[in-house]
């Protein structure tokens, strides 16, 4: 089995708050800028992230404020791994401080 090698990564949390899907779409462009993306392959980050934040915080929160985290991942072979969960998820899988 090979394990997957990652070259840079950083995990962001945030309050659910609709105001942060904006600057979740702009961390997750800024981040994606290093693989030297095009124009469309950014715009296509910005719109994945924003309907995953989004979303997170549209059914994991409806009535509250609670905790987006967003992972991103740039993986070998100028791969690019976004993953979007929300706090009360985690927490039910796994333990959110070591979340792989």
């Amino acid at each position: 089995m090979r394990t997957v090698q990652y070259t840079n990564q950083v995990c962001l949390t945030f309050p659910s708050r609709s105001a942060n899907e904006a600057f979740a779409r702009s961390a997750a462009a800024a981040f994606a800028a290093q693989l030297d993306p095009t124009l469309e392959e950014i715009n296509d980050v910005k719109t994945a992230v924003s309907e995953a934040v989004t979303n997170a915080i549209v059914h994991a929160y409806p009535d509250r404020i609670g905790k987006i985290v967003m992972k991103l991942r740039q993986k070998e072979g100028q791969v690019l791994e976004i993953v979007v969960r929300d706090w009360d998820w985690l927490k039910k899988q796994y333990n959110p401080d070591n979340w792989q």
